[in-house]
Formats: C-alpha cells, sequence, structure tokens
C-alpha cells in the first residue's frame, strides 16, 4: 500500500479518537509520508512520526487535567476543566495569576515525546499555531526543519495553548491553540506537493484559515458520525477516552471498507446480505431507525445480530407504549399510542428525505415487530 499524508485535526481531549483510529490503521498496513498537526492533533502527529502506538498508547492512559495545569485549589470535576462545577476555583485562580499555569504539562509530556527519534523518522511533520504579535496575531504552519533543534515539545506545546494558560510554548513568546487559525491543515500538507491524504478530523472549531480542498486529491476522510459522541473537549475521563478509542477503531475500519454501513458497523458480507434482501434505502431507513430506539452503536453486527436487536428495542418501545396507553386508563383505543409513534418515525424521516416514499421502511418495521 502506497503512503498517506496524514492530517490530525484539533480537539483536546477527542484525540483519542485519533489515537483509536491509528491502530486500526496499522492493523491495516497503512504507512504515512508526512503529518501535519494541530493542537492534541501536532501530539498525536508527533507520536505517529514517531512510530511508537505503545508510548502513544500509555500516555492517553495516564493523561489527566490535574497533572497539565497547576491550580491550587481541588477540581470539584477533575476529568473536565471547563465543567461549571469548577467555574468558582477557576475564576479564582485567574483573578490570583491572571491565568492559568500549564507548566506541567511540559513535564508530563517529556518523556513520551523523542525529538531525536522523531527527526531521524525521516517523515516530515507539521505543526499549526498562532503567534501573538504587538501588531495582530500570525498564523504559523511549521515544519520540523523549521523548528530549532530541542525546541520540538515547546513548539507542540505552543499549537495546543489554551486562551488564559500560562508559561507555556517556547520561551519569551506568546502563542496560541493552532486551531484558531486552522484546525485541519489539509492545504498544508497539499501545498507541499502531498495529494494521497487521510484527515482524523474531530474539529468542533474550523479557524479563520480553514479550507478542506479535495479536488483532484485521493483522500480519505474518517470522522464521527455525530461528533457529540466524542463528548467536551475538556473530559479526559478514561470511559470517554475509552469510548473514543474504540469510535475511532471503528470508523477507520469503515473508512478503508473493512466494515460498512451507514450509521452502524457490519461485517460487509452481512451488510451486502441485508441490501441484497431489502434494499440499501430501506436498510439505510433501518439504520436510522435503530439509531431512534437507541439500539447498541459502538460494536460490530452481522445481519442476524442487528435485526435481533432491533427486534428487541422495537419491542420494548411497543411494551412502553402498552403500558402508557394502560395508564390513560383505556381513554385512547389500544394501539394508538404505537400508531402516533409511527406516524412521528415517518414525519422525522420526511423531514430528512422529503422525496422519498416510506411504504416499505413501515413494511419491514412492522415485521420486525411481528
Amino acid at each position: 500500500m502506497k503512503p498517506y499524508g496524514l492530517v490530525l485535526a484539533g480537539g483536546g481531549a477527542k484525540g483519542a479518537y485519533q489515537l483509536g483510529a491509528w491502530k486500526a490503521m496499522r492493523e491495516i498496513g497503512v504507512t504515512f509520508s508526512a503529518v501535519a498537526g494541530v493542537s492534541i492533533g501536532s501530539i498525536n502527529g508527533a507520536l505517529v512520526v514517531q512510530d511508537d502506538f505503545l508510548t502513544a498508547e500509555h500516555l492517553w492512559n495516564e493523561i489527566a487535567l490535574d497533572k497539565g495545569i497547576n491550580i491550587e485549589a481541588p477540581l470539584p470535576d477533575p476529568d473536565n476543566l471547563f465543567s461549571s462545577k469548577n467555574w468558582g476555583v477557576l475564576f479564582r485562580e485567574f483573578l490570583k495569576n491572571r491565568g492559568f499555569d500549564a507548566s506541567p504539562v511540559k513535564t508530563l509530556l517529556a518523556p513520551y515525546i523523542d525529538e531525536e527519534k522523531i527527526r531521524a523518522a525521516g517523515v516530515p511533520l507539521g505543526i499549526v499555531t498562532v503567534q501573538l504579535s504587538k501588531n495582530s496575531p500570525t498564523g504559523l504552519e511549521l515544519f520540523l526543519d523549521d523548528i530549532p533543534q530541542g525546541q520540538l515539545l515547546d513548539y507542540l506545546l505552543a499549537s495546543s495553548n489554551i486562551p488564559l494558560a500560562n508559561n507555556i510554548g517556547p520561551q519569551d513568546e506568546k502563542f496560541l491553540d493552532g486551531g484558531i487559525y486552522d484546525n485541519t491543515p489539509v492545504s498544508m500538507l497539499r501545498r507541499s506537493g502531498y495529494n494521497r491524504i487521510i484527515v482524523l478530523d474531530i474539529a468542533t472549531i474550523k479557524g479563520v484559515n480553514y479550507n478542506l480542498d479535495f479536488q483532484n486529491c485521493e483522500v480519505v476522510y474518517i470522522r464521527p458520525h455525530d461528533i457529540d459522541e466524542l463528548g467536551a473537549s475538556f473530559d479526559f475521563s478514561s470511559e470517554m477516552n475509552e469510548t473514543r478509542k474504540q469510535l475511532g477503531y471503528l470508523d477507520a475500519k469503515k473508512a478503508f471498507s473493512y466494515l460498512l454501513g451507514k450509521i452502524y458497523y457490519f461485517e460487509p458480507d452481512a451488510f451486502r446480505a441485508l441490501v441484497k434482501q431489502y434494499g440499501f434505502r430501506t436498510v439505510e431507513q433501518l439504520e436510522e431507525l435503530a439509531n431512534v430506539l437507541k439500539v447498541e452503536r459502538i460494536r460490530v453486527y452481522n445481519d442476524k445480530t442487528f435485526l435481533q436487536s432491533l427486534r428487541a428495542a422495537y419491542a420494548a418501545r411497543k411494551e412502553q407504549l402498552a403500558q402508557q396507553n394502560e395508564q390513560m386508563n383505556n381513554k385512547e383505543p389500544n394501539g394508538a399510542y404505537e400508531k402516533e409513534w409511527r406516524n412521528s418515525f415517518l414525519r422525522r424521516f420526511v423531514q430528512r428525505h422529503s422525496d422519498s416514499d416510506y411504504r416499505d421502511a413501515i413494511a419491514v418495521l412492522d415485521g420486525l415487530a411481528s
């Protein structure tokens, strides 16, 4: 397999998703000719160039807010910095120090970033940051050769510097998170001659110079079906990170066709069997229905296990509706709530696909419940 250029967007704690995707790509045999990252994506990118997955995994197992920011008072919610529970402590800390002391994050990362190994790897590493000056903020796109020897970690931190953080980045310089400028630096690689690119996009903030130009470019674009599933950018809880890693792993496998499906994850032969039986549009609607019914999403299905799970969820929903019907003391005809829910389900689809006919979808829905 020919190597790809890799783009790693910024997103704080959501970066665990990129670790899961990297694990999948290692299994597939994907290699990289260049890497460009922003914020947490720059740190993950350095680890990718370093080609040390176990080190990256260990870092993500150890990462925690209280190890990266020096705050004297304990945080009520230590896993999520900007939780409303922490506002009182953060406000007092900000007034006292005119910001937050982020110097511990360098101590946290230093054992994991091997600059000598990264420079010797022969894979260009690019980062994006914003430099503050007297005139105006300036977006900087820097490759490894532009960074002074011995200062890679400082510049990785400059790319990741959240507003109001102090004591971070190269000495005597002021920087802000590169996501403000371009949180998904595809153009940085394209201008350097890379037209075969994988994008691991976890960004919600795009940046003023954001430009996903994929024209005349071979691209594999990997992003969660629902970005909200990745949680808050400063929620570093172990459970949330595990969910992110699982999603990244499954989405990367899907991006390279080792799994199929729009919302859910299917073994390829099983997905094709579903499509052969029901047709692609109906299978697409079945996935939508499963999502509405909150059928477990972060797992791999075959055709039988998916239909069994959907049937069980639909039966549970019917039971819930029957209980509601009973609670109304039979003021409504039996089955009225089920009919109302089915109509609501149809309206949801009509809003999304106004030109479609849903008789087949309803027939399948009734068949699953029988």
